[in-house]
């Protein structure tokens, strides 16, 4: 009776539910009309929610980000500008492409909890997901997300574990491959493709995911067939890479097993087609290569991981000769994207063809200290205006325009910040300053694409650390994650070069070993343009990029005729032919690594070298499977970052220079080891005689006070140094204060009078570098050449 009396109960409350006004709001009839749609692009933010310091390039400036107005980036700006971009806009998403975490202290700190915490209070809706969540582990991406993200995380090419498994990490339970928007009547399908290139390198890492990536064209092509009949437009949010965004348009060549690629190369409709054959034809087991179709029916990609801004965006065409608007928006919290879209809808609601976008407009807004302020910008970038490093920050007004700008940062972010910031700085001593770089140490060549000042030094100090003491050191380039930039350098500025929390690895490596690891460095070089992707001490060697495409020719031979099948002119300086056999056959193959010397000595194929590595790469990391092999691996628990604060906090200081000390006070030698002299650049020099002229002004004596003591002008100057009339103009022609060092924000002179704004908070250590500059340590750093490149 009573569960009769419940279902008659429920059957008219449906009843007059279905009677009730919807109380979604309007009813928007779109059909035939053209729409506008806001599409707010942030991406690669790599946890710079605190504004940092960095020198522009000019691809920088070219997108008007103003050198003057640093620090960079941050969180509480970026929030500014997608809300104030919100309110402009009729219709509004934001979407993010993915890898927010890792990059700054407040992720070694928190592990991505306020990096999801500031999106979800910017009102994201949609973001796919980076290879770097994942840097702390699948599960603590698992917990933040839940926790903390209440936005989409989205991955249609990941095909994850079953989550009800023992043991797993439960990450299907919090993405989802898409998420439809409806967005005052336009619905807008959101797709996410997270990176698959990068895949390979955590797996190796010994980071498992419990995940299978999808080839990323067959993902996309299921998910738009799909949302294509219910959504008005398809928008993929990409973290593939430039190169296979394109290839997601257009199509690419890949090579398969047939077995693999029959059932697509036999399909009726988007076919892949079979350029070349590896084996039998029709074999299953043969090794195909095949093009493979470009995806219909999607109208925009909005991509990341490349790092780079698409100003204007791409217009690629897919198959059927439609153009997707490509629009990439860089990284590093610098720039917000704002991308426009008239979109043209069907005359029929409900048409399977979709909405059509018919014009776009593409803008980045930088963001730097004027974030909010146009008319300063166009002045900075005025093509009529000229001005000297230095110059623009001096003009009237452009100091209080930065001021107004700070009062105009989001108080809700700026609130939410606050308990993270606070801890970080306690936890860390980020404002410590261990050192002095008079010019930016890169952390790339510069000249020939080998090895980099700041990579050198990184590796110099693996293998001098107390207990590693290697003979040799290397670490991957791409886990130095930034330069040091000229001025003090802090823990701070470190942690930035070395997010990561990698430590070094002692191994022992036989000689064939040895060999086999820098014909790896080479040939991973080669595929980046024979740009080093390995940084090195204790060792010299030439990357034989040249060998490397020779070797791909795959030149049939046999071990008795090599002489004859491979080619012998112009072999001066390669190594010798050998006849490589292989899954496929012999092959004419060289080593490409060559000129390798240990120490100064030619490698000796049949010894044992003491190595230092990175944990990362020691575990196979970046395809590094011969350290991946052996056995020796020993963990010294020493992070890269401490290693190198350690080996710096010994450089020579100024004063050492000056004086022409051979070495520091703790035996370090001074300069660069150039052509077996050591030698100190000039303009390491002259930095120094700067920073001594400065002193040397600081102490000159008026009366019973130095300049120090007056540098900011006291109206009691007369009466405390005992010396009639001392006015500031007097102060000001005896003492003739110079600029002094650059701090990295603003000149020491500056600093010290607190005239400048710009100079930020000014801590003790700041003040007292600033007061003996010649005293501290000098990052002093260059190319050697240790690391050559042939590439013809």
């Amino acid at each position: 009776m009573c569960r009769a009396l419940l279902g008659l109960f429920c059957a008219c409350a449906l009843a007059l539910a279905s009677c009730m006004p919807v109380l979604e709001g309007q009813d928007y009839h779109l059909e035939g009309q053209e729409v506008r749609l806001t599409l707010l692009h942030t991406s690669d933010i790599h946890s710079r929610l605190v504004p940092y310091d960095f020198t522009p390039l000019k691809t920088d400036q070219d997108l008007e980000l103003i050198p003057e107005a640093g620090p960079f980036g941050g969180a509480t700006r970026m929030a500014s500008i997608l809300k104030r971009e919100r309110k402009r806009g009729d219709r509004v998403l934001h979407l993010d492409s993915g890898d927010c975490f890792q990059g700054a202290p407040i992720f070694n700190v928190n592990t991505g909890e306020a990096e999801f915490r500031f999106l979800s209070e910017v009102r994201l809706d949609g973001a796919v997901v980076g290879n770097h969540e994942f840097d702390a582990g699948a599960l603590n991406f698992t917990q933040k997300a839940r926790n903390f993200a209440n936005f989409p995380l989205l991955a249609a090419n990941y095909l994850w574990d079953d989550p009800k498994a023992a043991g797993s990490n439960g990450t299907a339970m919090v993405t989802a491959p898409y998420s439809i928007k409806t967005v005052k009547g336009l619905r807008v399908g959101v797709i996410g493709m997270a990176n698959i290139s990068s895949l390979n390198s955590i797996v190796e890492g010994g980071n498992s995911l419990q995940v299978t990536p999808l080839e990323q064209n067959e993902a996309a092509r299921a998910y738009v067939e799909l949302l294509r009949p219910v959504t008005d437009l398809i928008v993929i949010v990409s973290h593939l890479g430039l190169t296979e965004d394109q290839d997601l348009i257009q199509g690419y060549e890949a090579f398969y097993e047939y077995g693999r690629a029959k059932p697509f190369v036999n399909r009726a409709k988007d076919a892949w087609t079979v350029l070349e054959w590896f084996g039998p034809e029709g074999d299953d087991k043969s090794v195909v290569r095949v093009h493979i179709a470009g995806v219909n029916g999607m109208d925009v990609v909005l991509g990341g991981h490349l790092h780079v801004v698409l100003n204007p965006p791409q217009l690629v065409t897919d198959p059927s000769g439609r153009k997707v608007v490509l629009a990439h928006s860089g990284a590093f919290a610098k720039y917000v994207g704002r991308l426009e879209l008239v979109v043209k809808m069907p005359q029929q609601e409900g048409a399977d063809e979709g909405g059509e976008v018919i014009s776009q407009d593409y803008r980045a807004f930088p963001v730097d200290g004027l974030w909010c302020n146009e008319a300063m910008r166009k002045l900075r970038f005025d093509d009529a205006e000229f001005w000297d490093p230095g110059e623009f920050i001096q003009r009237p007004g452009v100091r209080e325009a930065i001021e107004e700008c700070r009062k105009q940062e989001d108080p809700a972010v700026t609130d939410m910040l606050i308990p993270y910031v606070l801890g970080m700085d306690f936890k860390l001593q980020l404002t410590s300053i261990f050192s002095y770089a008079p010019i930016d140490v890169q952390r790339r060549n510069n000249s020939n694409g080998g090895d980099s000042p700041l990579g050198n030094i990184a590796a110099d100090s693996m293998r001098k650390r107390n207990r590693v003491e290697a003979e040799m050191a290397l670490t991957n380039s791409l886990g130095i994650r930034d330069n040091l930039y000229a001025g003090v350098v802090t823990q701070e500025a470190m942690f930035n070069v070395f997010p990561f929390e990698n430590t070094i690895n002692i191994m022992y490596l036989s000689g064939v070993e040895m060999q086999e690891m820098f014909d790896f460095v080479t040939e991973r070089s080669a595929e980046r343009g024979c740009v080093s992707q390995a940084q090195v001490s204790g060792a010299r060697f030439t990357m034989d990029c040249a060998q490397v495409q020779l070797n791909d020719l795959r030149i049939a031979c046999t071990p008795q005729t090599v002489a004859q099948d491979c080619p012998q002119t112009g072999r001066e300086g390669h190594a010798p032919w050998q006849c490589l056999e292989d899954t496929s056959g012999s092959r004419c193959w060289a080593h490409t690594g060559v000129n390798i010397e240990i120490n100064g000595k030619p490698l000796d194929t049949t010894g044992t070298y003491k190595i230092a590595v990175n944990d990362y790469i020691a575990k196979g990391g970046s395809g590094f499977t011969v350290l991946k092999r052996n056995t020796t691996r020993i963990e010294t628990g020493i992070s890269l970052r401490d290693s190198l604060i350690g080996y710096m906090q010994g450089f020579c200081s100024c004063k050492d220079l000056l004086d022409g000390n051979a070495t520091s006070s703790n035996g370090t030698r001074c300069g660069s080891l150039v052509n077996g002299t050591w030698t100190v650049d000039e303009k390491t020099l002259g930095a120094c005689r700067v920073s001594q002229e400065f002193e040397n002004a600081l102490n000159k004596k008026i009366g019973s006070c130095s300049c120090l003591d007056l540098v900011k002008l006291p109206a009691d100057a007369s009466q405390r140094c005992g010396v009639a009339d001392l006015t500031p103009e007097a102060i000001q022609a005896q003492c003739a204060l110079p600029q002094g060092p650059y701090t990295g924000r603003c000149t020491c002179r500056d600093l010290l009078s607190g005239t400048n704004p710009t100079c930020g908070t000014v801590t003790s250590q700041l003040r007292s570098f600033c007061e003996k500059p010649t005293a501290m340590p000098i990052a002093n750093a260059i190319e050697d050449g240790r690391i050559g490149r042939r590439v013809k």
